[in-house]
């Protein structure tokens, strides 16, 4: 049995090998793994470093790794609702990009690579940090107790993915 209740898969539905001028086609899933009943919160706008949980990327190309220029970053992010929680039974999983108004990865959404070859990528949760503040945002949260319950029971970890290889021509 895997020591995280969750797992974190990133996968490149139409294949390993992809046209550089083409937007790379990928997916995310969390999956519960755990024996019991989670609750999960997907990708909100500053989940890249600015609240948690946090969802970040590292990639690597053929030229070693790649920085990404994200356009401006917010200085400020939305309160969490509690429609930003995902309830997960053992087995069940979730896009944490769509749906219930949650924002694609940016470093996945702007990620283009910059010359053919052999690209590595990586993603990591890290829903790590136990204090509530690091995760209501900035605007007003409308029931603070029951969000605050609630992410009592997203697990406070930090997970990798799998590393996906995507070959660009």
């Amino acid at each position: 049995m895997p020591k995280e209740p969750i797992r974190v898969e990133i996968d490149a539905p139409s294949g390993t090998q992809q046209s550089i001028q083409d937007p790379p086609d990928l997916s995310v899933r969390i999956v519960n793994v755990s024996s019991r009943t989670i609750w999960m919160v997907g990708v909100l706008p500053g989940s890249d470093g600015l609240r948690y949980p946090q969802y970040r990327v590292e990639i690597e190309g053929p030229s070693g790794p790649v920085r990404l220029r994200l356009p401006e970053g917010l200085d400020y992010a939305r309160g969490l609702r509690q429609d930003d929680f995902v309830r997960l039974e053992p087995g069940e999983s979730f896009d944490p990009q769509e749906g219930r108004g949650f924002v694609p990865i940016q470093q996945l959404a702007w990620f283009k690579p910059g010359e053919p070859g052999r690209y590595r990528l990586r993603l990591v949760f890290d829903a790590t940090s136990e204090n509530p503040r690091d995760w209501l945002g900035h605007t007003p949260v409308y029931d603070a107790h029951h969000i605050e319950k609630l992410i009592e029971q997203v697990p406070h970890e930090e997970v990798w993915s799998n590393t996906l290889e995507i070959e660009f021509e």
